[in-house]
C-alpha cells in the first residue's frame, strides 16, 4: 500500500498539470502530462485497485484520449485504449462513481470506432 502512495501522489500532481495546460489550450501538452500519469500509475508495483490509483488512472486515460481525438492522434490513443483495457474492462463491473462509468463506456466505444476505422 505505501509503495502505491507516492506513485498515486505524483500521477495526480500531474493530472493537475493536464487541467493547466488544457485551460491554456496546449493539447499536445495535456497528452504528455497524461501520458506521464499512466506511465507512473502503470509501473510494476504500483496497486491500482487504492483508492487514490483507482480514481487517477481513468482520469488521465480520459485526457490523454480527449485531447488525442481532438488533435487527430487516433494510432496514439488507440494504442493507449488498447494498453489500459483490461483494467478499465474490470473496473467497469464496479464503478465508482457515474463521471467513471461514462468514461469506461466513451473508452469502449472510442476503441471500438478506433479500430473499425480504416484509415492509416
Amino acid at each position: 500500500m505505501f509503495f502505491s502512495i507516492i506513485p498515486g501522489m505524483r500521477a495526480a500532481r500531474r493530472i493537475g498539470a493536464a487541467e493547466r495546460k488544457q485551460k491554456a489550450g496546449d493539447l499536445a501538452g495535456v497528452m504528455t502530462v497524461c501520458a506521464e500519469a499512466l506511465e507512473i500509475l502503470g509501473a510494476p508495483g504500483v496497486e491500482l485497485e487504492m483508492p487514490w490509483c483507482r480514481s487517477a488512472a481513468p482520469m488521465a486515460l480520459a485526457g490523454y484520449c480527449q485531447a488525442g481525438r481532438q488533435l487527430e492522434r487516433r494510432e496514439d490513443v488507440l494504442r493507449m485504449l488498447t494498453r489500459w483495457r483490461p483494467t478499465y474492462l474490470a473496473w467497469m463491473k464496479e464503478s465508482l462513481a457515474p463521471q467513471e462509468a461514462a468514461w469506461f463506456q466513451w473508452f469502449e466505444e472510442a476503441l471500438g470506432a478506433l479500430s473499425s476505422d480504416p484509415r492509416p
